[in-house]
């Protein structure tokens, strides 16, 4: 007997492409929030911030130094805060049944995401943590646009223009995931390139590519999201829908091979 196997209609393919990613997504990200805890978790209550340097960084845990070491540790906390928020603040089921528990969740997302990326400035350009001048500027124009967006965000909240507001809010949450974007993609170009025997190093053109695309392509691919929901055309919303169940592939991919090689192993 033949088996039938029923399609969605085009009209369910862009949502439920963009469940797809958003289960990717949180899969990745929560992974990174996890290794933030575990990773920054026994320093911290330990009392000894020595250990955190067994992943490099530019400037990590620098004997002596209270102001910047608790800047920098409290810029990664906050960091995992905000990624954990954030991914809540997607779930419809959150904003129907539990609308205070949304705002006021948005209310810390947006707070801890503009305090995160202050904190963000100070340690680039005044303690220096810096990978080098493209690198910089494409850290600097995702921190400057994460504040636009969450402050565009909180006043379209309060004057209740929730179209307005789920737009900038999109908006604010992808910038704000940047430097786990950059992640995922370093990891999805080392896949494919390390097997040629091409290398990746931080002040290469590849790395900057990845650097910058890390929050200009989740913006581009929001904006055809967006452009596909007020479409007509089926054939936009499938085309959209599909690109986004591949993007789920991608992210799942880049995220397990940021834990298999870049979190993991310092754990």
């Amino acid at each position: 007997m033949p088996v039938s196997v029923q399609l969605p209609s085009p009209s369910r393919v862009l949502p439920l492409g963009a469940t797809a990613w958003f289960i990717a997504t949180t899969f990745g990200q929560w992974a990174f929030v996890a290794f933030i805890v575990l990773f920054f978790g026994g320093p911290v209550l330990g009392g000894d911030l020595s250990p955190l340097n067994a992943k490099p960084h530019v400037t990590g845990y620098v004997p002596g130094d209270v102001v910047g070491n608790l800047q920098f540790v409290g810029h990664a906390l906050l960091a995992g805060l905000v990624t954990f928020a954030g991914a809540w603040q997607l779930v419809p089921a959150l904003r129907r049944r539990w609308p205070t528990l949304h705002r006021w969740n948005g209310r810390v997302f947006l707070s801890v995401a503009l305090v995160v990326t202050l904190t963000g400035f100070w340690l680039v350009w005044v303690r220096g943590s810096q990978l080098g001048p493209a690198s910089n500027l494409s850290i600097s124009l995702n921190g400057l646009l994460i504040v636009v967006f969450a402050l565009l965000a909180w006043r379209s909240a309060r004057a209740k223009d929730v179209a307005t507001h789920r737009r900038h809010a999109l908006r604010a949450y992808l910038l704000v995931n940047g430097v786990w974007f950059l992640r995922i993609g370093i990891m999805l170009a080392g896949l494919v390139l390390t097997p040629l025997g091409i290398r990746i190093d931080y002040t290469g053109a590849l790395f900057i590519l990845v650097s910058f695309g890390s929050w200009l392509v989740p913006l581009a691919v929001l904006a055809l999201y967006f452009g596909a929901e007020r479409s007509r055309h089926a054939g936009v919303k499938v085309a959209m829908g599909a690109s986004l169940w591949l993007l789920a592939l991608l992210t799942v991919a880049g995220s397990a091979a940021a834990i298999a090689f870049m979190w993991w192993p310092v754990l």
